[in-house]
């Protein structure tokens, strides 16, 4: 999608603008604090992308996941060697055809997830908390907007526009 100059300096472009910069920083504020408070190491954003996509969808093939992340099927092999080996990931059979192998989170990765999750949503409760009540509730009846924003930014990318007043987006991952 090509924008204009016009487009690029309008009232929407600083929205975005800004909007984009506070999500990033909350983003890297909870990376942050929540690294400092287990003390591990975590994993590169790499294999968390690769590890997030067998959560919403296990059982993919390495070409599938590749074509889910728009990369190359030697870099999901790569990710994936290295995730079995950390003991996160672990290939299996396809009941259907046995020449398929298919991926899928090892128990340690789904608990370790569980574990970042929950410590994730108390953070950010806890943040909210924090906040006077209108803030609060500003926040949360943007939520649906903001639903709305990741569908369009999804893989159809702004190929489809939402109409106004379009239902709430269907939750694709549990919220912690």
């Amino acid at each position: 999608m090509v924008l204009l100059q016009s487009e690029i300096s309008s009232p929407t472009s600083s929205v975005a603008r800004d909007l984009a910069e506070v999500v990033h920083r909350i983003r890297r504020l909870i990376r942050h604090r929540l690294r400092a408070e287990w003390g591990a190491s975590p994993l590169p954003e790499a294999q968390l992308e690769v590890i997030r996509l067998l959560r919403s969808r296990p059982g993919l093939r390495v070409q599938e996941a590749a074509d889910a992340l728009g990369v190359a099927p030697n870099t999901v092999s790569t990710l994936v060697r290295q995730l079995e080996a950390a003991g996160l990931l672990e290939r299996g059979g396809d009941d259907g055809d046995g020449r398929v192998t298919r991926l899928r989170l090892t128990p340690t990765a789904k608990e370790r997830i569980e574990r970042w999750h929950d410590a994730r949503q108390a953070l950010v409760a806890a943040a909210l908390a924090a906040l006077p009540e209108e803030d609060r509730r500003r926040i949360q009846d943007a939520l649906p907007a903001l639903g709305r924003l990741a569908l369009v930014l999804g893989p159809e990318g702004c190929r489809h526009r939402l109409p106004v007043g379009a239902p709430d987006p269907p939750e694709t991952e549990p919220s912690r």
